[in-house]
């Protein structure tokens, strides 16, 4: 399901990552990008918390229910303006209060830790609404900065190319660096300041497409990447790497409801990702931490999770049959592990190398596990109060924990876990002093 309109999204979604990732119970809060421009074109808008030096949604209601969460309590009434103020009174206010902040552009960037001057905000803002006509590298004819507002804020000299094309598609990337045949859509890189994009990246996959690379400031975005709604959003300060994030909200850094965090709400954005990574819907949706080369690519592989994902791990090869590998994983997964169909889905802790490559192997278990291990369906799920050492538990449904009603349990009265524990991968007669057998598993 993909909104049926160009929207640009605050999209942020009120359901746990146990509930449905899209459907049943969740639901979905959402921001038009046309009634952010008019909030600021026409002075007047909606009032947005103070976070932790953080924008959270450009003035989306998820804003307000945060606040409802962390700060209903000894909430103080916001300052309401009953008299004509002087510079200094004018001053205060808006540096006080977010009616004060809407009541100025200047205020409103300043959030954003943008800075112009009312003369650079003055000619960016001109009216671009039939675009720029620009020549491609070919000596072909194209255009950029195509749509209302789509250029507002920053200077086109910084544009490529059939760039900046769409609806708000470039608005306040004051400072951004954006090269040819990219940021196309509606909202494709809204508010993103001191972003840089590469060639052919922050586009629409699909019509009605938008948001890719929004909310995005400081970001580096490689080229052909970020492709399809809202594959980028929110990444501030991350570096994508070439070809990653292709797919509908496959990077997006979203806020989202911690339940082991007592009730409150994490956010914050994601980390850095490699290429050729996190390409599927949902790939990396809402994961915080750092994915290499060639990970997470099947549909929700790393969604929900945090830690570092090495190369060619949780989904090596985009054709969806891994699908949740590494779904809600915590810790750190190294090369070439976890790639099956909920592979270390749930899992907390270390996955050494050439380990947990099996449909259901390694799921919800919180332990250390060593290489070339745990690699058949099955093996080692729901691991607790052992490791696994390396050149273990390679057999369909070894070392398997069973689960109870206060978690899993390990039956060791025959040792296997013990023995697991103490595995270690043994060197062939004829293999090199040093070398271990590449035939083992």
């Amino acid at each position: 399901m993909k909104f049926s309109s160009v929207s640009f999204l605050a999209a942020v979604f009120s359901s746990h990552p146990s509930t449905p990732l899209f459907g049943g119970s969740s639901s979905v809060m959402v921001v038009s990008a046309s009634s952010i421009v008019e909030a600021v074109k026409k002075e007047s808008g909606r009032e947005k918390r103070e976070g932790k030096g953080r924008f959270l949604g450009a003035f989306s209601k998820a804003d307000s229910l945060r606040e409802t969460l962390l700060e209903r309590k000894n909430k103080k009434p916001r300052k309401v303006r009953h008299w004509k103020p002087n510079e200094v009174e004018e001053a205060d206010f808006n540096s006080s209060t977010a009616l004060g902040r809407l009541n100025s552009t200047t205020s409103l960037l300043g959030r954003l830790g943008i800075e112009p001057s009312h003369t650079k905000v003055k000619s960016f803002a001109a009216d671009l609404s039939d675009g720029i006509p620009c020549s491609k590298r070919n000596g072909e004819d194209d255009v950029k900065c195509d749509g209302d507002y789509a250029c507002d804020g920053i200077n086109p000299d910084h544009v490529g190319c059939g760039s900046c094309n769409g609806y708000a598609a470039c608005f306040f990337a004051t400072g951004a660096e954006i090269e040819d045949q990219s940021c196309n859509g509606e909202g494709a890189c809204f508010l993103s300041p001191g972003i840089v994009v590469e060639e052919g990246s922050c586009n629409m996959s699909y019509e009605g497409d938008g948001s890719m690379c929004a909310l995005a400031s400081g970001a580096l975005v490689g080229k052909e990447s970020c492709l399809g709604g809202f594959a980028c959003t929110k990444r501030d300060g991350s570096k994508i790497g070439t070809g990653s994030c292709q797919g509908y909200i496959s990077c997006y850094a979203r806020v989202f409801f911690d339940e082991e965090a007592e009730g409150r709400y994490s956010d914050g954005p994601g980390g850095n990702i490699g290429d050729g990574s996190c390409n599927f819907d949902r790939s990396c949706d809402t994961f915080r931490g750092t994915v290499g080369n060639d990970s997470c690519n099947s549909f929700a592989a790393c969604a929900y999770g945090w830690g570092r994902v090495h190369d060619g791990a949780c989904g090596r090869i985009s054709d969806s049959s891994d699908y949740f590998a590494c779904f809600v994983m915590r810790g750190t997964v190294h090369d070439n592990s976890c790639n099956g169909v909920f592979a270390c889905d749930d899992t907390y802790g270390r996955i050494g190398k050439d380990s947990c490559n099996d449909s259901y192997s390694c799921t919800h278990s919180s332990t250390f596990i060593g290489d070339k291990s745990c690699n058949d369906v099955g093996a080692c799920r729901g691991v607790y109060g052992y490791e696994i050492g390396s050149c273990a538990c390679n057999m369909e449904e070894e070392c398997l924990c069973e689960e109870g009603e206060e978690g899993y349990y390990c039956d060791n009265r025959d040792g296997v876990f013990t023995d697991a524990q103490e595995s270690t991968c043994k060197r062939s007669a004829k293999a090199p002093k040093g070398r271990l057998n590449e035939n083992v598993l």
